[in-house]
C-alpha cells in the first residue's frame, strides 16, 4: 500500500524502486507457490545443494575480484609503461649514439695524438742518423781510406755518437759492404750482405725491428752515405728503444684493456709488429686483413673487429706517416660500452619503479571497487549455505552510488527467498525422505546380489582348483598306467630280439619295438606340453658336460642320418666352455626335436650343429646354437604356425611327412624356460633348407679344469668330400695346436702329400672320410701303403691332459682306449700307419677296414673324446694302459653278482625285471609291495633295492622311510635305494630324493642305463642323490 501511494504521488527514490522490485518480481502468492511446485528450476534445502552453491559463488567471487584487479592492474602498467617508455626510449636512443660517437671520437683523438708523436719522433731520428752520416772526416776517410783518415773518421764517429742522446754505437760499412770504423764498444758484423746494400741504396733509409737486450729495447737505422750522387758507404746506429717503447704502450686514454699496435708489412699476408701487445707479448706478427691493413694502405676510420684474442674491440686506424707503417688503437667493446649499458640500467630500473608504482595504485583502485562486490558475494553464498537472515550493510546516504542501490535490491531479493525457501522447505524434505527410502532398497538389493556373486566365484575358484588337481592326478596316472604296459612290451620285445629267432620275426619285432617307442614319445611330448600349459614345467641345475650332450645328440640320430643318405656335424666354437651349470636333459630334449626335424625333411645334403657364444657375465653365459639342413625350405607365410600347438606347415590328409606339432611348440617353451628364445629363417626354397636358432642361459662354473689336447706342431690331413664336414674338423685339429690341412679328392691328398715330403714338413697323420663321392678311399690307403715315407713319426715331450665326462667315465672303469674299435694289439712287430679312417656307423664299415689294413677307426659324426684317443694312439702318444693286476681287479668287480631286492606290484614289470637280471647274472627276491620290502629288507642284507613308486598296501615312499629308520636305529649298513616309476610329471625326481631313494629311473625301463647302474654297483662307485631324466632315457629309446 505505501508503494501504492507513493507511486501515485511519482515517488522515484531508490528505495521505491527496490519496492516495485520486490512487488513484481519477487512477490509471494498462492500462485508463486504453485508454480513453483511445477518449475524445474528446484532451489534445494540447505543440505542438498548449498555446498555445491556455496562452490559456485565462492569461485565466481574470486574470478571477479581477480579479473578487476588484473583488467586494472594492466591497464595502469600499461598507461605507466606508454608514459615512461616512450621518452625513455627515445632518451636511450639519443644517449646511445652520443656515447658511442664519443667513444669514437676519442679513440680517433688517441690514434691521431700517438701518429704525430710517432712520426715526430721517427723523423727526428732518422735526421740524427743522417746529419752523421754526412760528417766531413767520415766521408772523407770512405773518400780515401787512409790510416790517417781513419783515425780522424774513428774519432769523429765517437764524438757524434756520444753526442746525440739515446745513439748507443754506429759503424760505417763502405760500398761493397765491408765494416771499415766503427765506435768499437761492440762488434757488429763485419760485411753487409749485397742485398742490404742494394736495398738502402734504394730507399736510402732502412729501420730495424726493435729487439730485446740486457739494457733494454734497442733498434737500429741503415742510412745511406752519399758523395756527388755516388754511394760511397753506408752508416748502422743502434739507438735506445725507450722512448718509441713508452710512446707505443702509453695507455693514457684507452681505459684498462685498450693498447696501441704499430705495424709494418712482411711480405703480402702479414703484418710486423713494432713491438708485441701488452695482454700477449708472444705475438709479434698478424694477419694483413681489418683495420691495420686498411691503416697501412694509407686510410684512416673507426672498426669493430675480433682482435688476436678474439675479443671484439673498437678499433681506430690511421697511417703512421713514416715509410708504410700503420696505427692501431683499439678499445674492447664491453670496456668501451660500460657507460652505455650504465645508463640503460637507469632507465630500466626507473621504468621498473614506476610500473610497480601503478600497479600498486591499481590493486588499492581495485580494491575500492571490489569490496562491495566481496561482500555482496559472502552474502550470496551465506544464504546459498541456509542462513536466510543474511544481509548486506547499506551506504551511507550522503554518498550513494549505483552499489548502495545494488545492496538494497539484494536485501530485498534475500527476504523473497527467505519465504520462498519455508515454503518449500516441507516438499523438498518428503521427496528426500522417498528417494533416501528408495535408495536404501536399491542398495540393499545390490549388498545382496554382491554376496550371490562373490559365493559362485568361491564355488568357481574351488571347481578349478579341484579341476586342476584332478588334471595333474590324471596325468601322473595314466603316465603310469600307459607306462606299466609299455615297459613289457618293449622290454619283452628287446628279450626277444636277443633270442634264436628267424629275420622274419626279427623284422616284425623290430616293428613292435620301433612303434612302443614311437608311442612313448608321443606320450612323453603331450605329457610334457601338458607340464608347460599348467605352468608346471621346472628347469634342473646341475653340472654337465655341453659337449657331451651335443655329441650323444649327435650319436643317436646318426643312425637315421646315414640310412637317409644325409652328412650329420656339429661345430662349437673354442670359447664355449664344456662345463657348464644348466638342465642337460631339456637341453637333449630341444637338440634332438630340431636334429630330428632336420633329418626328415632333407632329401639330400646335411644337418649341421652349431653352439656359439652370444653374451657372457662373470657368472653366467648365454649360448646360441643353430641346427641348420639344406631340406625343403620352409615358406613365410607358413613360418608362423611352426610354433602353434598342433600346427603343421602342411596339415592336408595327404601330407608325406607326420607328426603332432608338439615338438617345435615344446622346444621353444623349453628354450624360453632356459632363459632364451626360438625362431626360424628360411627362404622357402627346396635345398636352400632352414635354420632353426635358438638361445640358452646358463651358469658358468667359477674353476673349470676343462683343458683342451695339445698335439703341438703335428701335422694332419684331413680328406673329406663334405665340405662342412671338412672345415669343422680342420679347424678342431687347429685348435689342437695341429697343422692342419683339408682336400676333397684321392688326387688331391696324394698332391699334398707329395707336396709336404718333398718341402721337409710331411704329415704325421691323416684323417680319410671312408666313402668320398660314392666310393671307398681305399686307392688312398694303398698308395700310402706303397709311399710310407710319406707319412713322418710324431713325437710329443709331454702329452697334454684332456677331461671331459666321457673320458672320466672311461678312465673310471679302465676300458678299451678305443672301445673295442682298435683291433691289433700294440705289442703287434707291423706299426700300423697313421691313417684314421672316418667310418659310418654302419658296421660293414668296420669291417672294411680291417680288409685294407686299416687299424684306426672311428664312427660319425666324430666325438672329440674318442677321437682323441684315436689320435694319440695313431701317434704313439696314448696315456698308459692299466697293468694286469689293475685290469683283474676291474674286470671282476664289473663281472660281480650282486643280490637285488625287485619291489614291484605288477606281474608283468616283475617278469621284465627277473629277465633282465637273470640275463646279467644277479639273483634277487621279489616283493609285491612296500610292507613286504620293509620285512624283506630287514631279514636279509642285499646290495641293492630297486623299488616301485606306486603301490598298494604301501607305496614306495613310505617304504623307503621306513627302511631309512630301521637303517638309523641299527647302525646298518645304507642300502642303495633306486626307484621306479611311471610317473613322468614334475617333482617326482626330486621327490624321490627327498625321501631318501639315490636314484631314480623312469618307466618303461631302458635296459642299457639299467645295466650301467648295476655295474656301478658292483663296482662300488655309486653315487647318491643324482638321477637321471626320463625324458633322456625316452629319447634314447625313441631314436
Amino acid at each position: 500500500m505505501q508503494y501504492e501511494s507513493n507511486m501515485s504521488r511519482g515517488c522515484n527514490c531508490s528505495a521505491c524502486f527496490g519496492l516495485e522490485w520486490r512487488s513484481n518480481a519477487l512477490s509471494v502468492s498462492a500462485v508463486d507457490v504453485a508454480y513453483s511446485e511445477r518449475s524445474s528450476v528446484d532451489i534445494g534445502p540447505p543440505d542438498d545443494n548449498s555446498s555445491e552453491f556455496s562452490g559456485n559463488i565462492t569461485r565466481n567471487r574470486k574470478t571477479l575480484r581477480a579479473s578487476i584487479c588484473l583488467k586494472l592492474t594492466l591497464f595502469v602498467g600499461f598507461l605507466v609503461v606508454l608514459a615512461s617508455g616512450i621518452p625513455a626510449l627515445v632518451f636511450w636512443l639519443k644517449a646511445h649514439e652520443q656515447l658511442v660517437d664519443e667513444i669514437d671520437r676519442r679513440l680517433l683523438t688517441v690514434s691521431t695524438l700517438r701518429q704525430e708523436q710517432l712520426k715526430d719522433y721517427l723523423i727526428s731520428e732518422t735526421d740524427k742518423a743522417g746529419l752523421i752520416a754526412t760528417r766531413v772526416l767520415i766521408n772523407n776517410y770512405l773518400s780515401n781510406q787512409i790510416q790517417n783518415n781513419r783515425t780522424l773518421a774513428e774519432f769523429d764517429l765517437v764524438s757524434a755518437v756520444s753526442v746525440i742522446s739515446d745513439f748507443l754505437h754506429a759503424a760505417v760499412y763502405d760500398s761493397t759492404g765491408k765494416l771499415v770504423i766503427s765506435t768499437g764498444v761492440f762488434e757488429p758484423q763485419s760485411v753487409l750482405q749485397p742485398e742490404d746494400i742494394a736495398s738502402i741504396q734504394f730507399n736510402r733509409l732502412k729501420f730495424g725491428y726493435p729487439s730485446r737486450t740486457s739494457t733494454g729495447w734497442v733498434y737500429n737505422i741503415s742510412s745511406a752515405i752519399y758523395r756527388r750522387q755516388r754511394l760511397i758507404g753506408v752508416l748502422l746506429t743502434w739507438i735506445n728503444a725507450t722512448k718509441l717503447e713508452r710512446l707505443v704502450y702509453d695507455g693514457t686514454g684507452l681505459q684498462g684493456t685498450g693498447e696501441l699496435l704499430v705495424g709494418l708489412p712482411e711480405g703480402a699476408n702479414t703484418v710486423r709488429l713494432l713491438f708485441p701487445p701488452l695482454h700477449d707479448p708472444n705475438i709479434t706478427r698478424l694477419p694483413l686483413d681489418g683495420a691495420m691493413a686498411e691503416a697501412i694502405n694509407g686510410e684512416t676510420g673507426i672498426k669493430r673487429q675480433w682482435d688476436y684474442n678474439g675479443v671484439k674491440v673498437i678499433a681506430a686506424y690511421r697511417p703512421v706517416g713514416f715509410m708504410r707503417w700503420g696505427l692501431l688503437a683499439k678499445l674492447e667493446v664491453q670496456e668501451a660500452y660500460a657507460p652505455v649499458r650504465n645508463v640503460r640500467l637507469v632507465i630500466i630500473v626507473t621504468i621498473v619503479v614506476l610500473v610497480s608504482l601503478g600497479v600498486m595504485a591499481s590493486v588499492g583502485l581495485a580494491k575500492v571497487f571490489t569490496s562491495p562486490i566481496t561482500e555482496l558475494g559472502r552474502a550470496a553464498a551465506s544464504l546459498g549455505q541456509g542462513n536466510m537472515q543474511t544481509r548486506v550493510r547499506k551506504g551511507t546516504l550522503l554518498l550513494r552510488d549505483e552499489i548502495s542501490d545494488l545492496k538494497d535490491i539484494f536485501n530485498s531479493m534475500a527476504q523473497q527467498i527467505s519465504s520462498h525457501q519455508l515454503i518449500l522447505e516441507h516438499k523438498q524434505v518428503r521427496e528426500r525422505t522417498l528417494d533416501l527410502a528408495r535408495a536404501n532398497d536399491g542398495l540393499a538389493k545390490e549388498v545382496e546380489e554382491r554376496k550371490r556373486i562373490e559365493g559362485e566365484l568361491e564355488k568357481a575358484k574351488d571347481v578349478a582348483i579341484a579341476a586342476n588337481r584332478s588334471k595333474s592326478e590324471f596325468l601322473a596316472n595314466m603316465s603310469h598306467e600307459i607306462r606299466t604296459p609299455l615297459n613289457a612290451i618293449i622290454n619283452f620285445t628287446e628279450l626277444c630280439l636277443g633270442t634264436q629267432i628267424t629275420p622274419e620275426q626279427h623284422e616284425y619285432l623290430d616293428y613292435v619295438r620301433f612303434a612302443a617307442q614311437h608311442l612313448l614319445r608321443l606320450i612323453t611330448d603331450i605329457l610334457d606340453f601338458s607340464k608347460i600349459e599348467a605352468g608346471k614345467l621346472e628347469i634342473e641345475d646341475m653340472q654337465f658336460s655341453l659337449f657331451d650332450q651335443i655329441e650323444h645328440a649327435v650319436s643317436v640320430l646318426a643312425a637315421r642320418a646315414f640310412k637317409a643318405g644325409l652328412e650329420l656335424c656339429y661345430r662349437i666354437d673354442a670359447d664355449v666352455p664344456d662345463l657348464i651349470i644348466g638342465d642337460p636333459g631339456r637341453l637333449l630334449q630341444i637338440f634332438v626335436n630340431l636334429i630330428g626335424n632336420g633329418i626328415k625333411f632333407t632329401k639330400e645334403g646335411e644337418v649341421v650343429i652349431s653352439a656359439s657364444v652370444k653374451t657372457q657375465t662373470e657368472d653366467s653365459i648365454e649360448i646360441l646354437f643353430s641346427v641348420k639342413d639344406t631340406g625343403l625350405g620352409i615358406p613365410e607365410s607358413k613360418q608362423s604356425l611352426l610354433f602353434k600347438a598342433f600346427s603343421q606347415v602342411d596339415s592336408s590328409t595327404q601330407r608325406v611327412y607326420g607328426g603332432t606339432g608338439l615338438g617345435l611348440v615344446i622346444s621353444a617353451k623349453l628354450a624360453a624356460a632356459m632363459g632364451g628364445e626360438m625362431w626360424v629363417e628360411s627362404e622357402g626354397t627346396e635345398n636352400r633348407g632352414s635354420t632353426f636358432w635358438f638361445t640358452a642361459r646358463f651358469q658358468k662354473l667359477q674353476q673349470s679344469t676343462t683343458n683342451a689336447p695339445s698335439f703341438k706342431d703335428a701335422h694332419a690331413l684331413v680328406v673329406d668330400d663334405n665340405h662342412t664336414s671338412r672345415c669343422i674338423l680342420v679347424d678342431l685339429l687347429k685348435n689342437w695346436r695341429m697343422v692342419a690341412d683339408g682336400v676333397d679328392t684321392v688326387e688331391g691328398a696324394k698332391a699334398l702329400l707329395h707336396k709336404a715330403a718333398v718341402s721337409g714338413h710331411p704329415y704325421n697323420v691323416v684323417l680319410l672320410d671312408m666313402w668320398l663321392n660314392g666310393t671307398d678311399a681305399s686307392e688312398l690307403v694303398d698308395f700310402l701303403h706303397m709311399y710310407p715315407s710319406l707319412l713322418a713319426n710324431y713325437s710329443q715331450p709331454a702329452t697334454s691332459a684332456f677331461y671331459t665326462s666321457e673320458q672320466m667315465k672311461y678312465n673310471s672303469t679302465k676300458k678299451n682306449v678305443l672301445k673295442g674299435e682298435e683291433t691289433e694289439s700294440k705289442s703287434t712287430s707291423d706299426v700300423s700307419l697313421p691313417i684314421i679312417m672316418l667310418t659310418s656307423v654302419n658296421l660293414i664299415d668296420v669291417t672294411r677296414c680291417k680288409e685294407i689294413g686299416i687299424r684306426f677307426h672311428t664312427s660319425k659324426p666324430v666325438r672329440r673324446s674318442l677321437l682323441v684317443r684315436v689320435l694319440k694312439s695313431a701317434l704313439h702318444a696314448q696315456d698308459e694302459v692299466p697293468d694286469e693286476g689293475q685290469a683283474s681287479q676291474i674286470s671282476e668287480s664289473l663281472g660281480r653278482s650282486l643280490h637285488i631286492l625287485v619291489v614291484e606290484d605288477n606281474v608283468v614289470n616283475q617278469k621284465v625285471a627277473v629277465k633282465l637280471l637273470k640275463k646279467w647274472g644277479h639273483t634277487f627276491v621279489l616283493a609285491c609291495n612296500g610292507a613286504e620290502a620293509i620285512d624283506k629288507s630287514t631279514q636279509e642284507a642285499f646290495d641293492l633295492i630297486l623299488m616301485d613308486v606306486q603301490m598298494p598296501v604301501c607305496d614306495g615312499f613310505e617304504a623307503t622311510a621306513r627302511i631309512r629308520e630301521i637303517e638309523k636305529n641299527n647302525n646298518g649298513r645304507r642300502t642303495p635305494i633306486v626307484a621306479m616309476t611311471a610317473h613322468a610329471m614334475s617333482g617326482d625326481g626330486d621327490r624321490c630324493i627327498s625321501a631318501g631313494m639315490d636314484f631314480y629311473v623312469s618307466k618303461p625301463l631302458n635296459a642299457k642305463k639299467l645295466q650301467e647302474l648295476l655295474q656301478s654297483a658292483a663296482m662300488g662307485s655309486f653315487r647318491g642323490r643324482h638321477y637321471s631324466s626320463p625324458y633322456c632315457d625316452d629319447i634314447t629309446k625313441y631314436v
